[in-house]
C-alpha cells in the first residue's frame, strides 16, 4: 500500500496517497466538484477532477504530476513559464465561460460583475503545476469564483512578473523589467486584458488584505499567523509601490 505524503500549504495541509489527493472539503466544494467536472467536459486537463469525498469528509482529487513551485527562484524566472502560464489560465477562462453557478451555489470569495468567467482566485505560481519549465496545471480552486477575467489575470501578473517592490523578498527586475513581463503575461493571455490590468492590482491586494483580517477575525489560526508574519504589510507596501510606478509599468505595454 502506498504511504501517505502530507504537505502543509499557507492555509490547509493535503494528504495524498497515489493519484488522489484528499484535502479539507468547504462549503463552497460542491460547486467547485461541478466547475472541475465542467472544466474537463470542455476539454481543459489542467485542473484535478473531483472523485467525490472520503469517509472522513475530505474532498479527493486527481493528482496533477509535476513540480510545484514555492517561489519564482532564478531558473523558474523565464519567458516559458510566464507565457505558459498566461496560456493555462486563457484556457481555463475559456473553458469556465459556458459554466453556470446555481442559485445556491456557495463561494468562498465573493461574487464580482461583470462575472464573465469563474476566476481561480490564486492562479500563482505557489497554485502552478510546472514540467518542463512550462506550466501544465493549476491546482488548489478553494477560491474559486465567477468574476472578470481581469481580477483573476491581476493576481496573476502581481505574482509572475512579478509586481512587486524591492522590499518584497519575493520581488525582482525594475519597474521596466516587470513591466514588460506583466505585458507579455497579456499579450499571450490575450483579448479581454491590457494595461487596465497594472491599475486592477492594487484593488485586488486590497481586497485580499481585507480578505485576510475579516477570516482572522473570524478565528482562522492560518489568517492570523499571516497577519502576525507580517504578509498584509508587504501587500500594503506593493501596494503603494504599485502606484508611484504606475506611469512606468503601464508604458511597457504601449512598447508592444
Amino acid at each position: 500500500m502506498t504511504d501517505w505524503q502530507e504537505f502543509r500549504g499557507g492555509v490547509n495541509v493535503v494528504r495524498r496517497r497515489g493519484d488522489l489527493v484528499h484535502r479539507p472539503a468547504s462549503p463552497a466544494s460542491p460547486a467547485i466538484h461541478r466547475l472541475l467536472r465542467h472544466l474537463r467536459e470542455q476539454g481543459f486537463h489542467g485542473a484535478p477532477e473531483p472523485r467525490g469525498f472520503d469517509a472522513d469528509g475530505d474532498e479527493l482529487l486527481t493528482f496533477l504530476d509535476g513540480e510545484v513551485p514555492g517561489a519564482l527562484t532564478p531558473d523558474l524566472r523565464t519567458p516559458e513559464l510566464l507565457t505558459s502560464a498566461a496560456a493555462l489560465l486563457r484556457a481555463l477562462h475559456d473553458a469556465s465561460a459556458t459554466f453556470r453557478p446555481r442559485p445556491g451555489d456557495l463561494w468562498s470569495s465573493p461574487v464580482r460583475h461583470p462575472a464573465e468567467v469563474v476566476c481561480h482566485g490564486d492562479a500563482v505560481q505557489y497554485n502552478c503545476v510546472v514540467k518542463d519549465g512550462v506550466a501544465v496545471g493549476f491546482i488548489d480552486f478553494d477560491t474559486a469564483h465567477p468574476g472578470p477575467r481581469v481580477w483573476d489575470v491581476a493576481y496573476a501578473v502581481y505574482r509572475f512578473a512579478p509586481l512587486q517592490g524591492p522590499d518584497n523578498p519575493e520581488g525582482f527586475g525594475t519597474p521596466q523589467e516587470q513591466g514588460r513581463r506583466a505585458a507579455a503575461f497579456c499579450r499571450v493571455y490575450g483579448p479581454g486584458v491590457g494595461a487596465e490590468v497594472v491599475d486592477v492590482v492594487p484593488d485586488r491586494l486590497r481586497a485580499l488584505v481585507d480578505f485576510m483580517r475579516e477570516q482572522a477575525a473570524r478565528g482562522s489560526a492560518a489568517f492570523r499567523q499571516h497577519l502576525q508574519d507580517g504578509h498584509a504589510d508587504l501587500y500594503e507596501a506593493d501596494i503603494r509601490y504599485l502606484r508611484a510606478q504606475r506611469a512606468t509599468l503601464r508604458a511597457a505595454f504601449g512598447a508592444g
